[in-house]
């Protein structure tokens, strides 16, 4: 595996950590959410204008971005997440939107 594509499965990570669809990633980074994909995908190197933005836009520092050569921390609670993610998925779409505007207005207010 290539730097590029390590840094891809770093950046879907921690997209994932933070509970953002490519969508909102990109919304938050000012970007196309197809570029977020290339990234993701390990076909695209970013730029260091696009390390910016997307530093920005996951609020961490750069240098965490740029850390892609260790694995991601496993959270403790993956037990608990695979629990939710398996409710979530017998819901619908507009069910599983709700859900994550109350998860995020949560996360907001802690």
């Amino acid at each position: 595996m290539d730097n590029t594509e390590m840094f891809g499965k770093h950046l879907r990570e921690l997209r994932f950590q933070k509970g953002l669809s490519q969508e909102d990633f990109a919304f938050e980074c000012d970007m196309q959410p197809s570029h977020i994909g290339q990234l993701e995908r390990g076909e695209k190197s970013p730029t260091l204008n696009t390390l910016t933005k997307i530093s920005d836009g996951l609020k961490i520092p750069l240098p965490e971005l740029l850390d892609f050569t260790v694995e991601p921390k496993v959270k403790e609670s993956s037990a608990t997440i695979s629990r939710i993610n398996s409710y979530l998925s017998a819901l619908t779409q507009k069910e599983q939107e709700q859900i994550l505007a109350i998860v995020k207005t949560f996360i907001d207010y802690q």
